[in-house]
């Protein structure tokens, strides 16, 4: 069971990254306020951007001090917290892997699609803005760390974009030298890492662990795990799976856009979901292929077919996770906070400002007001909420505008019938016909917007007609139903409505094309008297042949009136009706 793109290589991706990082926080701040660990700078204070030293804000928490004050608090939030990340995020994983799965097992990857782009332009956005804000808080909100690493994070990302000199060896000099650099200036300056460390240039120090006390950690102690505390990453969570979901079908996609080759979404997808149960058993979080690495490793190896660069990139993240990781102790914040800020630039350039070329100003508008919401609630939840709700009304708006009437309306007489009438009779019908019967020709999905804009139209109508002498006004309106797909509740009611102010106007209307499901489901909304197919067709010319009955009857009516008129009208229509019934070779020629 393996990927058929043989130049893969996945992994955790920024997106789960972040959510991660926003259910450690969650995490951390409410076991520390159940614990009463809460003080300045642990709950969200104020900080300043050019200052506000890092022993005051976050290196001081369960350190130095504040441990030896609260040394038994700080040794239970430890416990309390490494349990509920660990089972934090492999249930984000096992769920979303799961997710994976099905998408692919029921074949649905084309319904992900279906989400608007500029929501997901926005969510990308506002994962952007997030970045950026995480970046300058590894750097303590310090001018002298954020503002090197944002000179060095973000130029690199142009670099790459522009395709200036080759990633292979600009990016990892670019974040390399620096490095360097910054070594050569703390041990000019006479301090260690010990010293640099105190004064927050960088992390404090994570000891290196065995990889078993994932599970001796976690399920070793279930006691610990705080599932009051979890739950409250839920709305996180939620958003997680969409975005995730989502980012993982653009990567599937792009690959086959970008590659010489086949991507089956369903099958990728679904493998994915299987080794995402491996992942979530180990507790680490949800990955999946990686757009750039697939370019890279196909830019290296020049063909589709290779799948060395995988195994190696797979044989060296397990040997590091299992050997050691104490190397990342001795890089400093300010190379993190450029390798977020290289990271941010791409959401920012490619999804907030790049979106405007591909997008409405009013689709961009959208985006913007999402981002905003974000930045002011700093809720995902309250953005996505609000992004739904705006894209929502932007679809109904937009949809409303669409008419609900395939081309103009047909007078009776434009609608052609298969079996014509005697010619003189003919064009009597279609003579009144013209003034008496409208066809209008209902398209798409009717609801609550279209429906009201179908309503107003036919009314308008209607009300063009109270000037003209009575014989001459509409009598029928034939609604053809050969392109209507269907209707919601409020496009019942509105046509229900409209029904009846045309009855009260002596004004019919009629139903053609009408399948027997649409006409049960016609009378299930009361849109029709109760079994009354009088006044519904199974095609548009029955309906008409109907309505030229109506007419036959209608001068019929005004024939016996002028008959009535004289006795010489009623001998002169006898004579003519002998005249023409009159077959002089009626005994000579014999047929059926």
């Amino acid at each position: 069971l393996v990927s058929k793109v043989p130049v893969a290589i996945g992994g955790p991706d920024l997106n789960p990254v972040v959510f991660t990082g926003l259910f450690m926080q969650t995490i951390s701040e409410e076991i520390a306020l159940e614990l009463g660990l809460e003080y300045d700078g642990v709950t969200g204070v104020s900080r300043r951007l050019a200052g506000g030293g890092s022993t005051a804000s976050t290196a001081g928490f369960c350190y130095g001090y504040h441990l030896e004050s609260h040394e038994k608090e700080c040794d239970e939030f430890h416990s309390q917290f490494i349990a509920t990340a660990i089972f934090t995020v492999a249930v984000s994983s096992a769920i979303i892997g799961t997710v994976f799965f099905l998408l692919g097992r029921l074949r649905l990857t084309h319904y992900v699609t279906f989400i608007p782009a500029s929501v997901m332009e926005a969510f990308l956005s506002c994962v952007g803005y997030k970045v950026f804000a995480y970046a300058l808080k590894f750097s303590n909100y310090e001018l002298k760390q954020f503002l090197p690493a944002a000179m060095i994070g973000v130029p690199l990302y142009f670099m790459k974009a522009y395709h200036i000199g080759n990633p292979a060896l600009v990016i990892p000099l670019g974040l390399l030298v620096p490095v360097g650099i910054f070594y050569a200036i703390i041990f000019a300056a006479g301090m260690d890492v010990a010293e640099a460390r105190d004064l927050g240039y960088f992390f404090p120090e994570v000891p290196s662990q065995d990889f078993w006390e994932i599970w001796t950690l976690s399920l070793g102690k279930t006691d610990q795990i705080n599932f009051k505390v979890w739950v409250k990453t839920m709305p996180d969570l939620a958003i997680m799976v969409i975005v995730v979901t989502l980012d993982c079908m653009l990567k599937i996609s792009s690959t086959e856009t970008k590659l010489p080759l086949k991507c089956p979404a369903d099958y990728e997808i679904q493998v994915y979901g299987l080794f995402n149960a491996v992942i979530a058993m180990c507790g680490s979080t949800v990955g999946y292929m990686q757009l750039k690495f697939n370019m890279i490793n196909y830019g290296v190896l020049r063909n589709v077919k290779d799948r060395r660069a995988g195994v190696m990139y797979a044989l060296l993240c397990g040997g590091l996770g299992v050997i050691t990781h104490a190397h990342f102790n001795y890089l400093p914040r300010a190379f993190l906070s450029a390798l977020l800020f290289f990271a941010g630039a791409g959401f920012v350039c490619e999804n907030l400002w790049g979106s405007r070329n591909s997008m409405s100003f009013g689709e961009w508008m959208e985006i913007l007001l999402i981002v905003g919401a974000f930045i002011l609630t700093g809720q995902l939840l309250i953005a996505v909420i609000i992004g739904g709700f705006i894209t929502g009304i932007s679809f109904i708006v937009k949809y409303a505008q669409v008419p609900a009437v395939q081309g103009r309306p047909l007078h009776g007489f434009e609608i052609e019938l298969p079996e014509r009438k005697e010619s003189g009779v003919e064009k009597l019908v279609h003579h009144i016909a013209q003034s008496w019967v409208t066809v209008i020709r209902l398209k798409g999905f009717l609801f609550f917007a279209s429906a009201q804009s179908l309503v107003g139209y036919i009314r308008s109508y209607l009300t063009s007609q109270k000037g003209l002498p009575p014989y001459q006004r509409l009598k029928y309106v034939i609604l053809d139903c050969s392109l209507l797909d269907g209707m919601d509740a409020s496009a019942a009611k509105a046509l229900k409505i409209l029904i009846a102010d045309a009855y009260a106007s002596d004004v019919n209307i009629i139903w053609s094309s009408v399948t027997e499901a649409f006409y049960k489901e016609l009378l299930q909304r009361g849109i029709l008297p109760v079994h009354n197919k009088g006044i519904c067709f199974a095609t548009l010319a029955e309906a008409v042949e109907t309505i030229d009955e109506d007419i036959i009857v209608y001068l019929e009516g005004i024939q016996s009136s002028w008959l009535s008129l004289h006795p010489s009208l009623a001998r002169e229509h006898i004579h003519c009706e002998e005249k023409n019934s009159f077959d002089p070779f009626a005994d000579v020629f014999a047929y059926e």
